[in-house]
């Protein structure tokens, strides 16, 4: 699954795919390679070569900061997970699925429209030793919470907020704390997130904030 997954960001970034454990997790996840410190001096990127890597963003090659913080936030607090069925919405790497199935999740779906992003979050359970599925939209019944994190970057998802949080499904999503489409719903949590790896400019605000529904 590996060299279907690393041409992409080879073209975008010059270099490939490895494995690091985020620390605050202890989980392992296939991640762009970070440049070194002499690269991270030197790299710059012309305007063509910007417009292509959000044209063509592989998230699911990035640790975001929410997904990192919510990870965590239910990790710190299992009783939320502990025998139901999830839905990780804009899975991504699979961070927070993955999170939630080692904090005593019954069962996991990473639901992501990237097929890259699906294949990068099986090969990310397995080096977890855990299982999930992975489909492309939520699933209509048989979840019994669902968990966002970062998905209000685009102003075309900001519509999400209010769709999501008047449905009867509960609901735990992390967003940083400049985004506002949320503040009537808490924060119940904060924490300090940060990308890894950051190529600059991701990580404006790296307070991150908490927020449920019906739960």
């Amino acid at each position: 699954m590996l060299d279907l997954l690393e041409p992409q960001v080879k073209k975008l970034f010059g270099r490939g795919l490895s494995l690091f454990t985020l620390p605050e997790l202890d989980m392992p996840l296939y991640l762009l390679e970070s440049a070194s410190d002499e690269q991270n001096t030197h790299e710059q990127y012309s305007p063509a070569q910007v417009e292509a890597i959000w044209a063509n963003m592989p998230y699911w090659a990035f640790a975001w900061s929410s997904g990192r913080a919510l990870a965590k936030y239910i990790l710190d607090n299992p009783e939320i997970v502990k025998d139901k069925n999830i839905a990780d919405f804009g899975a991504g790497s699979g961070i927070v699925a993955i999170a939630a199935l080692k904090a005593g999740a019954k069962s996991a779906v990473a639901v992501d429209i990237d097929p890259q992003a699906l294949l990068a979050t099986m090969l990310n359970a397995a080096k977890n030793d855990v299982s999930l599925k992975v489909v492309k939209e939520i699933p209509e019944e048989g979840i019994d919470l669902l968990v966002v994190g970062d998905v209000l970057y685009d102003p075309r998802n900001h519509d999400l907020a209010q769709q999501l949080f008047a449905q009867e499904t509960p609901l735990i999503w992390a967003e940083s704390v400049a985004q506002t489409k949320l503040a009537d719903h808490g924060p119940v949590a904060s924490y300090e997130g940060e990308t890894y790896p950051n190529i600059g400019g991701f990580d404006e605000h790296k307070e991150i904030h908490i927020y449920q529904h019906k739960l």
